[in-house]
């Protein structure tokens, strides 16, 4: 019986341990990955039956995860691994096509009982192990499709293939049709009548592939059955993965080829398949340079990507099949739909395509299959993604000139804005490079933090675990970078559905400020908004799971991530507000709420606090001169209440469920629960909520801001008189 093969997706080690450890006591196959990406990858590359996938995953989160493996392979059942307060997601999760959800902490019993219901659902036989007879559409039709080229010429070759006694190994990627091609080669030789077998070598365990292979147990003892070789004796074995083979059991497998070719009896016939480059694995050990000797025969199947005018012959073959298998009438593609699948990579080849048809046939009601009934996890995301830039220019001309304007930004950046030295990298005349920069309005800054600003993203995906300032929860955060004039996205990571941080979606501004779209909610913003308004970070998709999580009551672990992320400056431009007069909300006297914000040469704030004691009377003046200056005299400042509203404060979830570690709690006379980092970290607080807030503008200001006792509310309102006084547009593509 195969062994089963677990895949973890996981990025906090100490889980992937536990579970492993776990598993493979157990017996089984166990396959690890630290983000949806690399569990993709795994999943297109080798049999995989099971997968356990934690909701916040960076990158691709759990649950994108869950719909491109499941888009790819829905026989794969997945588990969901889920914090306290993120249930709600894993039942969406199940409603999605999750077998089941495990909420952290978890037993290990319980996971392991759940592999077990798993199996028992499983119960029909592997295809990819070691198994005789033919797979889907392989029995009734069993053909290399196509007409290109390269899959014409390996059709060609099958005759030659078929008559030779000779041992074979195919390369190609995974999917490809290396079976269909080793069954083609079978059938149309004298072996036909006789067994074909196929046995992927990954799927057992060195003490197990000998056994499966020679019929021989542990200690070299006669087994109880025949070994792979001994029932494929006359007839062809197909064996997977050849480089996964230990090397000890290589060299077996050498001795028994030349052995039963010294004999001349009629053995099996190899078939090997690897999906390695050869040579490649040669050079890593993986692979004996004896055994390889025994292939005298070499085939490389070319991938779907380098014949994609097969690709609609494929499709047609296989849509027509599954609609005769599940008694639908026949469907058909729309152009766009077509284009889309024929432009596609296909990483998963023809396994991919196969698994794809079978899920559109089934899913679609409509006989037509148009473009919105593709999986997302199919399409071109950067095409669409490029479309919200070139819907922008209304003719060829300007969509040329704005890629040229790019691309002399970006080597002009690259070298230092010096002329001269990038004129000789592009090799280009130095005058006609001047003419370009005057033609497309270039500006050549010495101080380009104070003459000119580009857009900011983050170079990769970063995860945060939190909990939520309203509900107390566990929850969390993904942040992933998004192309130039996207601006701030949160996004529900249960539904997809998004808002984006503007002063339009604000609907609360009670303890914290909070969006709302539609059905996407996001609570809490400001201390991220302020960081990213501190980091110049312009473009950014942030998934959450309604609220973003408090952390400490500061900024600090939000300037963590994004340093851990690291950032990078796109190519184009990113526009200041620069304030061009003096704007007042509210009555200017000590004993009033106010705001005022006029023109300046830089960006700062003074704010005057006046509280009871033991917080008094607070001033504090920053200046936004540069992010150090932000993560030393701001970021750290954390929020504060009074223990005369600990209950509401707890109703709001400051108290984070009764541990007091996520705000300073103030008594008459004291701070009760922790020791101050500043001062007045009062004070650097309200400036901290004010900096956050005022990025709903969605880009950074110039102008010298006054306030006094002022709140969320007066923030926001300061905001929508800037974008309305200024004319303001919106900034984003949400």
């Amino acid at each position: 019986m195969k062994t089963p093969v677990i895949l973890l997706v996981d990025d906090e080690e100490s889980i992937i341990n536990s579970l492993r450890g776990s598993f493979e006591d157990e017996g089984y196959i166990v396959l690890c990955a630290s983000d949806g990406h690399k569990a993709l990858e795994i999943v297109k590359s080798q049999q995989v039956d099971t997968a356990f996938l934690d909701i916040w995953l960076p990158g691709m989160d759990g649950m994108e995860t869950l719909k491109a493996i499941k888009d790819y392979d829905a026989a794969i059942e997945i588990v969901m691994m889920t914090g306290h307060g993120n249930v709600n997601t894993a039942v969406q999760a199940v409603k999605q096509g999750a077998f089941d959800f495990l909420e952290k902490p978890f037993s290990l019993d319980a996971a392991i009982d759940i592999i077990k219901k798993i199996k028992e659902k499983q119960q029909a036989p592997s295809t990819e192990g070691k198994t005789a007879g033919g797979g889907l559409m392989e029995e009734d039709n069993l053909t290399l499709t196509g007409e290109t080229p390269d899959i014409t010429a390996i059709k060609e070759l099958v005759p030659d293939l078929a008559a030779s006694e000779e041992h074979i190994l195919v390369q190609g990627e995974i999917g490809i049709g290396k079976e269909t091609l080793a069954r083609l080669i079978h059938g149309s030789s004298k072996r036909k009548s006789k067994p074909f077998l196929k046995l992927n070598c990954a799927l057992y365990g060195s003490d197990d592939i000998e056994a499966e292979l020679f019929g021989l147990r542990k200690g070299g003892a006669e087994a109880s059955k025949k070994g792979s070789l001994k029932e494929a004796t006359g007839g062809t074995l197909l064996l997977y993965s050849i480089d996964a083979l230990p090397i000890e059991v290589q060299k077996k497998l050498t001795d028994y080829i030349a052995g039963a070719a010294k004999s001349k009896s009629s053995g099996a016939r190899i078939i090997a398949a690897s999906i390695r480059n050869i040579e490649e694995a040669l050079g890593m050990d993986l692979l004996d340079q004896g055994l390889l000797d025994c292939f005298k025969q070499t085939v490389s199947m070319p991938s779907l990507k380098t014949r994609r005018a097969d690709i609609p012959m494929l499709l047609n073959q296989f849509i027509g099949h599954f609609c005769k298998e599940y008694g639908f009438r026949e469907k058909s593609f729309d152009d766009d739909a077509l284009e889309t699948l024929v432009n596609y990579d296909w990483p998963g080849n023809i396994k991919e395509l196969k698994n794809l048809a079978e899920k559109l046939v089934v899913s679609v009601p409509t006989v037509n299959i148009s473009s919105q009934d593709i999986p997302v996890s199919v399409r071109d995301e950067m095409q669409y993604r490029m479309s919200r830039t070139y819907d922008r220019y209304a003719t060829m001309e300007e969509a040329e000139a704005a890629w040229r304007k790019n691309y002399l930004l970006y080597h002009l950046r690259k070298n230092e804005r010096d002329i001269k030295k990038t004129s000789e990298k592009l090799n280009i005349k130095e005058k006609n490079l001047k003419k370009y920069i005057k033609d497309y309005n270039i500006v050549i800054a010495q101080d380009r933090e104070s003459e000119m600003m580009f857009q900011r993203t983050l170079k990769r995906s970063m995860v945060l675990s939190g909990r939520g300032l309203h509900s107390g929860d566990k929850t969390g955060l993904i942040l992933t970078p998004m192309p130039p004039n996207s601006g701030i996205i949160f996004g529900n990571i249960s539904s997809g559905d998004t808002v984006q941080a503007n002063i339009d979606y604000v609907i609360s501004t009670e303890m914290a400020t909070s969006l709302k779209n539609t059905s996407a909610v996001a609570r809490t913003i400001e201390h991220l908004l302020a960081t990213l308004h501190a980091y110049r970070i312009s473009n950014l998709m942030i998934k959450i799971n309604n609220e973003v999580p408090i952390m400490d009551g500061s900024s600090v672990d939000f300037c963590k991530i994004i340093e851990d992320a690291g950032i990078e400056e796109q190519d184009e431009p990113l526009d200041e507000v620069v304030v061009n007069k003096k704007y007042t909300i509210g009555e200017v006297s000590k004993k009033n709420k106010f705001i005022t914000i006029e023109p300046a040469d830089t960006f700062s704030i003074h704010y005057t606090l006046n509280y009871p004691k033991p917080v008094g009377r607070q001033e504090f003046t920053f200046i936004l001169d540069a992010v150090d200056s932000f993560k030393r005299e701001i970021a750290p400042a954390r929020t504060f209440g009074f223990l005369k509203d600990i209950e509401a404060l707890t109703e709001k979830g400051l108290a984070d469920g009764g541990r007091l570690n996520n705000f300073i709690l103030i008594d008459d006379e004291k701070i009760v629960n922790t020791d101050l980092r500043f001062p007045n970290e009062f004070v650097r607080h309200k400036i901290l909520d004010m900096m956050g807030d005022l990025y709903l503008l969605g880009r950074p200001i110039k102008g010298k801001i006054t306030a006094n006792m002022t709140g969320h509310t007066e923030n926001a309102e300061l905001v929508r008189l800037l974008r309305d006084k200024m004319n303001l547009a919106a900034v984003g593509i949400a």
